[in-house]
């Protein structure tokens, strides 16, 4: 796990799913922990260095990556619809007010 997480809300599930990786295998299986521990640790980069500009918009160059970090961390989680979930794909700043 990287020694900083950004606290932007988008991060999330990128983050919980690198968590939900990280504590899947145990650490007596080497072997299998170095297909885990990469992806994990590409999920975390992805959201310290992206969370912050999403939602992305499909001309923008951060939105294949995104989209793509944002399905894999739904499916370790099993969550539904990662393209339309209010978590991954709203900025903090966009949400409407109550």
């Amino acid at each position: 796990m990287p020694q900083t997480r950004t606290k932007w809300p988008a991060a999330s599930h990128l983050q919980q799913a690198a968590d939900q990786l990280r504590n899947l295998l145990p650490s007596s299986e080497p072997l299998l922990a170095g297909y885990a521990d990469p992806v994990a640790d590409w999920l975390d980069s992805a959201a310290n260095e992206m969370a912050w500009l999403a939602p992305y918009r499909e001309h923008e160059g951060g939105y294949k990556p995104w989209r793509i970090a944002t399905r894999i961390a739904h499916t370790i989680l099993g969550l539904p619809e990662p393209d339309t979930c209010t978590t991954c794909h709203t900025h903090a700043s966009t949400k409407e007010k109550s």
